[in-house]
């Protein structure tokens, strides 16, 4: 078997599971990512991974080490890490939860210090538990803002921020150590901006440099430095996470949607599909094409998470209560539907209001 064939066998398995928040659609740093795909090349890429083991068993495999991580163990990538993820056993039905988080889609001053402010690392619940716990309400709390389908962007923001604070660990970045802005960055951002306008054409680096007044060395610095990635890989990069909104309307070949976008040929398009998330794009297309639902109005419907789905992320929301009021002496929290009172001296009383409901009256300490 060929490693073609081995790889289109892997985007055959588990595809009545696999679910995507792709982020990248809309030009947001975060995804999300539901999968039984088994990765068996190394890759990395410029934006920080999570990866949690839903079900079965994989090894993680880095340059630094490798691990086998069971059901409910996850690894932390630190960007720019070459790593691998793939089944212990190919024929295991085993899902995988994937987090993204895309730094090339925030501002420096967003993003820190992303060379030196992570590290990759396992975390179960005997390595790295303290980051392992975090992180793991964290991903439920994401879980269930997915699963109710409200997707509130601030809310969202606030749980990405939270993760990236939680996976740099004692890695603390000071705003007071943020670069000042420079000629440097602003000629960075002149050609992303040039490239984001001109991707579609037969772009060259030596073509960005004549028309910004750059030598081609500095430009190639200059994207290299901000990007984390050469040039061409950072182009095509762009022409994929460009065509995903034709890809998913289904009506163009996805040779033409490649051609159309700048890449070279379809084959080209697919690798690089494929690095990006996981799966080629007719895979891709098709699954989103599944998930859509159509009400009786006949109008298209978000990609919702099925009941086999929710029923694999469940175990996540155990501990994302959210907290309504705290203080030294009580606490009440919000679980599902119901409303709990936690009291820190199990002294408290419940005084019945006229309009209904009940005042909480604690008596003072002597």
């Amino acid at each position: 078997m060929s490693i073609g064939e081995k790889c289109k066998g892997d985007v055959m398995q588990n595809m009545e599971l696999y679910y995507d928040f792709s982020g990248q659609k809309f030009g947001y740093p975060l995804s999300l990512s539901m999968n039984g795909f088994s990765r068996n090349i190394f890759s990395k890429q410029s934006s920080l991974e999570i990866s949690y083991v839903l079900k079965g068993v994989y090894e993680a495999v880095t340059t630094k080490f490798s691990y086998v991580l069971k059901e409910r163990d996850m690894i932390v990538i630190a960007p720019n890490d070459i790593h691998m993820l793939h089944k212990k056993d190919a024929k295991d039905d085993g899902i995988i939860l994937t987090i993204h988080i895309d730094f090339s889609r925030m501002t420096d001053a967003m993003a820190g210090n992303v060379k030196s402010g992570f590290s990759t690392a396992i975390c179960t619940e005997t390595k790295n538990r303290d980051s392992y716990i975090q992180l793991r309400n964290k991903i439920g709390e994401l879980a269930k803002e997915l699963m109710a389908q409200r997707n509130d962007l601030y809310r969202m923001n606030v749980i990405m921020m939270q993760i990236l604070w939680i996976a740099a660990a004692k890695n603390k970045f000071s705003v007071d150590e943020l670069p000042l802005h420079t000629d440097y960055h602003e000629n960075y951002m002149k050609a992303i901006k040039y490239i984001d306008c001109h991707f579609k054409e037969n772009l060259t680096l030596s073509e960005i440099a004549r028309q910004l007044s750059f030598s081609t060395s500095y430009t190639s610095k200059l994207l290299k430095r901000y990007t984390g990635i050469p040039f061409v890989k950072y182009l095509a990069y762009v022409r994929v996470r460009a065509s995903l909104e034709q890809l998913l309307e289904g009506r163009e070949s996805i040779e033409k949607i490649a051609i159309e976008c700048g890449m070279p040929s379809s084959k080209a398009y697919t690798t690089i599909f494929r690095e990006l998330y996981g799966i080629v794009p007719s895979a891709y297309r098709k699954q989103f094409q599944n998930n859509m639902k159509y009400s009786i109005e006949e109008k298209t419907q978000k990609m919702v998470l099925d009941q086999e789905q929710k029923k694999l992320l469940w175990h996540l929301l155990e501990g994302t209560e959210e907290v309504i009021y705290e203080d030294q002496q009580i606490s009440i929290q919000q679980k599902g539907e119901e409303v709990v009172l936690k009291i820190a001296n199990g002294q408290v009383k419940l005084e019945p209001l006229p309009e209904g409901g009940f005042s909480i009256r604690i008596p003072k300490e002597k």
